[in-house]
């Protein structure tokens, strides 16, 4: 994955730092390696740059918040994982659920040691959040195609729109919501509910490329950019 920005250097370094934190000698012998999402990672970094924060204590957060979603991301990856024991359940299973659980516990150690341990509050209430609308997600019967899609969008940004809250960062995050749900569109969404990809997509692409044209012309070279990024990642795909 490429992003086409001017720190993009800064971006990599720190997800360099994140795949060294979450690297296990014993754990990569038998589960994939965790993908770091340079978008969040991105728009993390964008958000927290914009504070007064301690570059020491920004760099930490970012960290410990993409450990969290490497630790979400996984648990989503585990073919019919609820967060229930299941004595059928393989060995790879295990061990991914065990992981997820292990790069998530890291966030604890990292932010008491920086002294920022309302941060562990504010991330845990996040979990906490993303998990009940991941069991909605899994128990909806009744619900709307609409309320499908929803669901999905917060499940995606919601650990970013709590970091942006707090910080009071929050003039473009509904962008960023957008941005991001582009992405899980193209990545994760199948034809649940009878929808057609192609026109969700294409629908989210015009909401999205119409709330970036509002933003400033710095804003919106930057957004697009992403924005073009992921589309042409998914046109590029189509094509192979």
């Amino acid at each position: 994955m490429i992003i086409l920005l001017a720190m993009e250097r800064e971006i990599q370094q720190l997800k360099l730092q994140i795949e060294e934190t979450v690297h296990h000698s014993f754990l990569i012998k038998h589960i994939p390696k965790p993908e770091v999402d340079e978008y969040k990672l991105y728009f993390l970094h964008y958000i927290l740059n914009k504070t007064i924060l301690a570059p020491n204590v920004k760099e930490q957060l970012i960290i410990t918040t993409m450990l969290v979603q490497t630790a979400l991301d996984i648990h989503e990856n585990i073919p019919d994982y609820t967060g229930v024991d299941r004595p059928s359940i393989g060995m790879d299973s295990q061990l991914s659920i065990l992981a997820g659980d292990y790069f998530s516990g890291l966030y604890y150690s990292i932010l008491a040691n920086i002294e920022e341990r309302e941060y562990i509050t504010l991330l845990a209430t996040a979990i906490k959040q993303i998990n009940e609308l991941k069991m909605n997600l899994y128990y909806m019967e009744n619900e709307t195609p609409e309320d499908y899609l929803e669901t999905r969008k917060q499940i995606q940004s919601l650990l970013i729109k709590y970091i942006a809250e707090h910080v009071q960062v929050v003039q473009e995050i509904h962008v960023i919501e957008e941005i991001l749900f582009t992405n899980e569109i193209i990545n994760n969404i199948t034809n649940s509910f009878e929808l057609e990809k192609q026109d969700i997509l294409e629908k989210q692409v015009n909401k999205t490329k119409g709330m970036i044209d509002k933003l400033s012309e710095r804003q919106k070279q930057d957004f697009m950019q992403i924005l073009d990024s992921i589309i042409y990642q998914h046109t590029s795909s189509e094509m192979e």
